[in-house]
């Protein structure tokens, strides 16, 4: 099994630490039970949305507390939602349109990552739970790309049995760059007109997130 590592960014160092994902698609055997099998959703708490500027990179960790307050500032005077429940609309779709599971309306929420919270958080009467989780998300300034700006994302997600707590299928969308992102030098490119820029690259990179997830998680 591959183990993907979100250090790889900067920001993602400094802001989110270190999170495993462990890719582990759905066995044959199991999607072939989920059928009529009632799936809760469960939406972890997102990171700290962090913004790095220029004047943030000689810091190191020592800037993390100024990184996020300045994220969060940003995140809610331009009202950038986190993008964990559309990620788990289209894979709690996929699962009732590919596998016959029947989706809980209800959601839960918890911002604790173990299954046992998870699991303890999720709609009565779940038989699985499929959980969502923003591992880190802002806008960095990358210095071994020029020094430009860009918006990162990355996301987990994980289908667990409720009767064991046991992980039976498992993605994220930790990736490197692929050349589609905007990148520009000037950080008031990202946040006028209400931050719109940001916006549009992070339902990019969403949508690039989904498809690692479907095919590492699902195999669609």
């Amino acid at each position: 099994m591959k183990t993907l590592r979100a250090c790889v960014a900067v920001l993602a160092s400094l802001l989110a630490g270190c999170t495993t994902i462990e890719p582990a698609r759905l066995p044959d055997t199991l999607a072939a039970t989920l059928r009529g099998q009632e799936v809760g959703i469960v939406i972890q708490g997102p990171s700290t949305f962090g913004v790095m500027r220029e004047r943030d990179v000689p810091l190191g960790p020592v800037g993390i507390p100024l990184m996020a307050a300045q994220g969060e500032h940003l995140r809610k005077a331009a009202n950038i939602g986190d993008p964990a429940g559309d990620i788990a609309t289209t894979l709690a779709d996929l699962l009732a349109g590919r596998h016959g599971a029947s989706i809980l309306p209800a959601r839960g929420a918890t911002p604790h990552d173990e299954p046992e919270a998870i699991v303890a958080a999720a709609p009565a009467g779940s038989r699985y739970v499929l959980t969502v989780a923003t591992v880190s998300w802002g806008l960095g300034r990358v210095p071994v790309r020029g020094a430009a700006y860009s918006v990162t994302y990355v996301a987990r997600a994980r289908l667990i049995d409720a009767r064991t707590q046991a992980v039976i299928a498992e993605g994220g969308c930790l990736q490197a760059p692929d050349g589609s992102e905007h990148e520009s030098t000037a950080y008031a490119d990202f946040t006028d007109q209400n931050a719109m820029l940001i916006k549009t690259e992070l339902a990019a990179r969403v949508d690039r997130c989904i498809h690692f997830i479907r095919r590492d998680m699902l195999g669609l």
